[in-house]
């Protein structure tokens, strides 16, 4: 899985306070274009920033109280509000070892796949965490008159990890990026010590790797 150390980044905004870790993001290609979701980043590249990797391997012993970072300008290239996707740009970064972009129609339900990224990165916990999961349902989500790709992964996720890249171990591509946790609609919300007990289910959700394509 080292291969996909390199591929698996943040996305950060300077502040005058410092670093704000937003969430997960991947490489697309050797360009220097990382896809994450729109809703990490929103619509201002002020101060926006790729943060890079500080090991090589996902069996490093990663310090969780190192809080410093290595990172590199990003430019928000282009969105699509209505599936949740940004495609960023780094002009003074690029690297050949990104991964091909598939999509959810080369899964079938049962299928394994790994999401990698960041999943309490919100909190200022920099660690590269790879979790194992299958596809539990495919199913399309309507979006602005649209029927939208997505799958349903089987595991509990944190918001750090939206942006994070879902890979398919047997095709070797990126099929997929993780959105977000399955909140179900409801006129009010009750908090808990900053969380939302809804969030706390087993059905995350993943968009086709297949837009963020089109976008390139």
């Amino acid at each position: 899985m080292d291969d996909l150390f390199n591929v698996n980044v943040a996305v950060g905004r300077v502040t005058p306070s410092g670093v704000q870790i937003l969430g997960s993001a991947f490489l697309a290609n050797d360009k220097g274009h990382f896809v994450t979701a729109q809703h990490v980043v929103g619509t201002s590249d002020s101060g926006l920033v790729i943060i890079l990797p500080k090991y090589k391997s996902y069996d490093a012993y990663q310090d969780a109280g190192d809080r410093t970072v290595n990172m590199t300008p990003a430019l928000i290239e282009s969105i699509d509000r209505t599936k949740d996707i940004a495609i960023l740009r780094t002009p003074t970064f690029s690297d050949s070892r990104s991964h091909p972009l598939g999509s959810l129609d080369d899964l079938t339900v049962g299928s394994e796949v790994v999401i990698v990224g960041y999943p309490h990165c919100t909190d200022g916990r920099f660690i590269a965490t790879i979790q194992h999961t299958i596809i539990g349902a495919k199913v399309l989500l309507p979006s602005a008159g649209t029927k939208v790709k997505h799958a349903v992964v089987n595991t509990q996720t944190r918001p750090g990890q939206s942006g994070s890249l879902v890979y398919c171990p047997k095709s070797k591509k990126i099929v997929g990026m993780l959105v977000g946790t399955y909140v179900p609609e409801a006129e009010g919300m009750v908090m808990i010590s900053g969380i939302n007990p809804a969030e706390l289910n087993q059905t995350s959700h993943v968009i086709s790797a297949e837009y963020a394509s089109r976008m390139l």
